[in-house]
């Protein structure tokens, strides 16, 4: 985090010094950092799949997650240190209001993809396990999974805790929200610099209006399709990374494509189960 803090500031000193173009020069690809630029206040409840991580039980939120049902949690893998101890919190709207709509439970086996490698970059995707099962009601619900390799397009949301302005350093209370649009894989590729860290398990999405960024939603994050069911959504990405600072990289935000990942997240949970 501190590296991360020392190269925002320097970059908000060449905005202020210099043109957008001196800035876009300097333009890193970097973890989601908690930001919604320009999102709005969520609707109470809208999202009963987020939820929030800690590191440990006694809860301060890290990054979020996407419950897939009452026993398992989908986040980014570099979410992830050590999985087993870590607080999950379902049925927040408030990030630090807890009541009788929250539950917290505690992780007890958690499995980071095998194939990241811990930078940005692909296989950003882990799967956690709770020690009680979520019990499911108005405020907390399981988001759908899409179909394997399944490859979505049009109007997305997105949702996290977070910043709301770019170069603020004060979390916002409120679960926030962005609308977006899914930007065609080959057409993220052309407009991504040349050497992204782009792959072909990833999406990109793009709020397609100027200042409002989604790059920084908070990292483990949902993307989500929502239906006309209030609560209904299918989830399309997880939160993974983006080039900073997104209210002028003006680039696509990048995540863990879901879909690519089925027989990892159903592999995955069969072993636990047969264990």
């Amino acid at each position: 985090m501190k590296v991360f803090v020392v190269v925002l500031l320097a970059l908000v000193a060449c905005a202020n010094a210099g043109s957008l173009s001196s800035v876009a020069q300097r333009l890193i690809p970097s973890f989601a950092t908690g930001h919604i630029i320009k999102g709005e206040d969520a609707e109470p409840h809208s999202a009963p799949y987020i939820v929030s991580l800690s590191r440990t039980a006694k809860h301060s939120h890290i990054c979020g997650g996407s419950l897939i049902n009452k026993n398992w949690v989908l986040t980014a893998a570099h979410c992830i240190s050590k999985p087993e101890g870590m607080g999950i919190v379902a049925g927040l709207h408030k990030r630090t209001t807890f009541d009788e709509k929250t539950q917290a439970r505690v992780v007890d086996y958690g499995v980071v993809h095998e194939q990241y490698t811990g930078g940005v970059g692909p296989y950003d995707i882990a799967i956690l396990h709770v020690s009680e099962p979520f019990e499911f009601n108005e405020w907390v619900k399981p988001v759908a999974l899409p179909a394997y390799e399944e490859i979505h397009d049009g109007e997305t949301h997105l949702y996290g805790w977070g910043q709301p302005k770019a170069f603020s350093f004060s979390a916002a209370s409120t679960l926030q929200t962005v609308t977006t649009e899914i930007v065609e894989f080959n057409k993220c590729k052309e407009v991504l610099p040349a050497d992204a860290p782009l792959h072909e398990t990833n999406v990109c999405s793009d709020s397609l209006q100027q200042s409002i960024s989604a790059c920084n939603g908070d990292s483990g994050g949902p993307l989500v399709k929502e239906f006309a069911t209030k609560g209904d959504a299918e989830l399309i990405g997880i939160v993974s990374w983006g080039y900073i600072p997104c209210g002028m990289a003006q680039m696509p935000s990048i995540y863990t494509r879901v879909s690519a990942y089925i027989p990892w997240i159903q592999n995955v949970q069969t072993s636990f189960y047969m264990a």
